[in-house]
């Protein structure tokens, strides 16, 4: 298995210092996964102009005002795993840096669907001016046009100073029939941006 190199180094986000932690296992908010070939497949998906070979992987641990600032603006408690993110960063075959991808479960609670656990894994592409790049939605079991570009491209540019909101507040179409799932996609955009903001910018809560 491949393993991710550190980096300490600041390029397009203002970069903390990275701290040399195994991964946890999580079933939480953060989505994890198995190998490094599942983990890169899926990166590739959301910068498919990377380097294969340059990616880092950046790791932080928030501190309790930053906790407590992402719980009040996400309007839920973290889990343990949500306070020790991982961040994946990008570069192209030139060296110049790409942006930064994460992976979100969006749901707090679990759904059952057909006997079983409905998961909802979220990868966030986020480019070096903090706006979504790419979103992909991956294995999902329900309506796949929730996995497809007419519904995912709908987040491509957003910021952290758009809304995020389906229908005619946010101007977000949901898909047919995926009222829910609709929003928590849209939902895991904003979350991944709002993770990246305090652990790779210069803002203090």
């Amino acid at each position: 298995m491949r393993r991710f190199r550190s980096i300490s180094w600041t390029r397009g986000f203002a970069l903390g210092v990275v701290l040399s932690l195994q991964p946890r296992p999580a079933e939480a908010h953060l989505a994890k996964w198995g190998s490094w070939e599942i983990t890169h497949r899926n990166l590739t998906r959301l910068f498919p102009d990377a380097d294969p070979n340059a990616w880092r992987i950046k790791r932080y641990i928030y501190t309790e005002d930053e906790v407590r600032y992402l719980e009040a603006e996400l309007g839920f408690e973290l889990y343990p795993e949500d306070k020790t993110p991982e961040f994946y960063l990008a570069s192209d075959p030139a060296g110049g840096f790409l942006g930064v991808a994460t992976f979100i479960d969006p749901r707090t609670k679990p759904k059952i669907f057909r006997g079983g656990v409905l998961t909802l894994e979220v990868g966030i592409g986020v480019s070096a001016r903090g706006a979504i790049n790419r979103v992909q939605v991956y294995d999902y079991r329900g309506n796949v046009a929730l996995t497809e570009p007419p519904f995912l491209r709908q987040l491509e540019g957003r910021t952290l100073a758009s809304t995020f909101a389906m229908g005619s507040q946010g101007g977000l179409r949901p898909v047919e029939g995926e009222a829910e799932e609709s929003q928590l996609v849209a939902n895991a955009g904003r979350e991944a941006l709002l993770l990246m903001k305090v652990a790779l910018g210069r803002r203090s809560p």
